[in-house]
């Protein structure tokens, strides 16, 4: 049986979680924080979440585990059978990761957890969100789906990079950058309303609502 190791919070996590909850595979889950002490870095090099432990060893980076899953159960498909279309779902998680998850996470110290505001962050990450924008409006399909018809890893990464990125920018820049992306919105309802989202989802809400509580 697989385990997965990280915690609900983290978007990346969650990404792992909904696709093996998608495939229906048997998995434990295991509360772990990243950590750069030994123990963990010789399951995860960097000391990041997510991380699997599988009957072969450990794996690392989100990308990664997703298409190993994809490969170890082949159906439901994550990824379109055809090569190029195959090819166009990963160029669309690459722009997602690059161009709209890391520089909106810049500002995720601040509005998450109480940092300064990073002025620098708010200047320069704006036109990196802008270009990664554009490319997804011209990238993605939503039929209904992000990459097309089927659900798969491109709807795995939006969905869970959106919902956060998107508080970052209307925090920071009053901007709604799923509506900036026509049809968007409506995809992002649809994943949403999938049995193992929610499940997810629910999973993720409690943690936070912990988490907060630990706080006060």
């Amino acid at each position: 049986m697989i385990k997965l190791y990280g915690f609900p919070i983290s978007n990346y996590y969650n990404m792992v979680k909904l696709a093996m909850l998608e495939k229906g595979l048997a998995f434990e889950e295991e509360n772990q924080m990243p950590s750069q002490e030994a123990a963990f870095k010789s399951m995860s090099p960097m000391g990041k979440v997510p991380c699997i432990e599988t009957p072969e060893g450990f794996l690392s980076e989100t990308s990664a585990i997703l298409e190993y899953l994809d490969e170890l159960k082949s159906t439901p498909a994550l990824l379109p059978a055809h090569d190029f279309a195959r090819a166009k779902v990963r160029e669309i998680v690459r722009v997602i990761e690059l161009y709209v998850e890391l520089p909106a996470r810049r500002h995720y110290p601040h509005l998450f957890f109480g940092a300064p505001r990073n002025e620098a962050a708010v200047e320069e990450a704006k036109p990196v969100l802008e270009r990664g924008i554009a490319a997804l409006k011209q990238l993605c399909h939503f039929r209904p789906f992000v990459g097309g018809e089927a659900f798969g890893m491109a709807d795995i990464y939006a969905y869970y990079t959106f919902g956060l990125a998107n508080a970052a920018t209307k925090g920071i820049y009053n901007w709604d950058i799923i509506q900036a992306i026509p049809g968007l919105g409506a995809t992002m309802a649809v994943i949403g309303s999938r049995a193992s989202t929610k499940k997810c989802d629910a999973a993720r809400e409690a943690a936070m609502a912990a988490f907060v509580a630990s706080k006060k």
